[in-house]
């Protein structure tokens, strides 16, 4: 009967001690990307958004990347449209980028054709340790003006 009682008595205690333990779960930030903006009436959203870093260049005192954030429209009669944004020389720090400073770049891919920003901003507000946040806005030679731009982006890996 003793030993029933002292079984009961650590099988209690054993429960009591770990319900009261810290579960090691790791915390979950969620990312959720997303490009939109409004080109004259259509208002552009964006189904996939990728960030990429693609270049490494070197110069006397300083090395930077130029970083590519595309945006690909969720839209079914466009389905090959696309923003293109571009930042000369990342640093992985906020601040309003000219475009016609060529701080930065812009495309805009409408049915297979290209236009260039020829003039605009693109602006990194804040970088997190796992996005990159921002606005932009670009009008293209063809007078096709990309307004109210807003990004949220997985921030890239860099090498």
């Amino acid at each position: 009967m003793k030993r029933g009682l002292y079984s009961v008595i650590i099988l209690l205690s054993y429960c009591f001690i770990m319900s009261g333990c810290i579960k090691n779960t790791p915390y979950v930030t969620t990312l959720d990307p997303y490009m939109t903006a409004q080109i004259g009436t259509y208002n552009f959203t964006a189904k996939t958004v990728v960030p990429v870093i693609v270049d490494t260049q070197s110069h006397t005192h300083d090395t930077a990347s130029v970083l590519y954030i595309t945006g690909n429209t969720s839209d079914i009669l466009f389905p090959n449209d696309k923003i293109i944004l571009g930042v000369s020389r990342y640093r992985s720090i906020t601040g309003t980028l000219s475009i016609v400073q060529s701080q930065a770049g812009a495309v805009y891919i409408h049915n297979g054709i290209s236009y260039p920003a020829i003039g605009g901003i693109v602006a990194i507000t804040k970088i997190t340790s796992n996005s990159l946040i921002g606005y932009f806005s670009f009008q293209t030679a063809s007078g096709v003006n990309i307004t109210n731009g807003a990004f949220n982006v997985g921030k890239p890996w860099n090498y």
